[in-house]
């Protein structure tokens, strides 16, 4: 991230964050004390993903001065019609990993419909195990994975349980964990979604599951990491709102009970939402970055 504007604390950007994301500019805005000696003042900082759009910025700005709308009518008629458009490609480039993951899924998923779900599971499943029949399996120990075939410990996570299962986990992916990536950068977020989905995927065969999937353990890991970030350090641009905590934390706590299957949402990993939600705590207080300066360098 650049640093490219200060703007005051009277300023409302909410309606500027929309434009800019209207547009796919990437940005955070932070808080800072002016440094200035005896002035005591909290501005506003803007930061960019890519400097070079800057001027799309100040001419936001200029048309906010006279009073008219931050977007240019014209040019955000033509991107709605499709006429003109900064394409998917800067999206991408903005958050490769976040997409990397997500098309990882979905071809994971075709694999499942394309060859049966058997054989991906077989390849996949956080231990080897031998189809008997339809119906069972004989699974081994965790020694077997941990003899050599590591990749199962994170690989359940790719595998879903129908279209509507992995969408839903890819939209708490692209809310959330682009944020990690964005502001903290792509290693750091490598190392969320390691860690939290080896942590989610342990809980759960700890239980004694077996055949379990999903990226459900790593969103509630994102969604942690996000909630402690935004509140151990403010200044990053971390966003999320305390009432979709909530109501998380109650949407874990209504999956454990028995009324999660009356209402019919089918079996819970619940074991693995709740060690990615742990372990995403704990990352969120142990890996943002720790000085704005440290950003100033992206």
């Amino acid at each position: 991230m650049f640093k490219v504007l200060t703007l005051p604390q009277t300023f409302d950007s909410r309606s500027l964050r929309e434009a800019l994301w209207a547009e796919g500019i990437g940005h955070q805005i932070t808080h800072d004390a002016d440094a200035s000696p005896g002035v005591d003042e909290v501005k506003q900082v803007l930061w960019l993903a890519d400097p070079e759009k800057l001027p799309i910025v100040v001419a936001m700005l200029e048309r906010h001065s006279n009073g008219e709308p931050l977007r240019d009518a014209d040019s955000a008629t033509t991107r709605s019609c499709g006429v003109k458009s900064t394409g998917l490609w800067p999206l991408v480039r903005q958050t490769p990993l976040t997409w990397l993951v997500g098309l990882a899924c979905c071809l994971t998923v075709l694999a499942q419909y394309s060859l049966g779900q058997a054989a991906v599971f077989q390849w996949l499943a956080i231990v080897p195990f031998e189809l008997i029949d339809s119906q069972h399996i004989r699974p081994e120990t965790l020694s077997a994975t941990l003899s050599g075939e590591w990749w199962r410990l994170w690989s359940p996570s790719l595998m879903h349980f129908g279209v509507l299962h992995l969408v839903f986990n890819l939209l708490w992916l692209w809310v959330f964990g682009r944020q990690i990536e964005a502001i903290d950068g792509p290693w750091r977020f490598a190392l969320v979604l390691l860690i939290s989905g080896i942590a989610a995927n342990l809980a759960q065969y700890a239980v004694g599951s077996v055949l379990f999937g999903g990226l459900s353990g790593i969103d509630f890991a994102v969604i942690g990491y996000v909630f402690m970030a935004a509140r151990r350090r403010p200044g990053l641009g971390y966003q999320i709102q305390r009432s979709l905590m909530i109501f998380m934390l109650i949407y874990l706590v209504l999956c454990m009970t028995p009324l999660s299957s009356a209402i019919g949402l089918g079996a819970i990993a619940n074991e693995a939402h709740l060690g990615g939600l742990l372990s995403g705590l704990v990352l969120g207080f142990l890996l943002p970055r720790r000085t704005r300066r440290q950003a100033a360098k992206r």
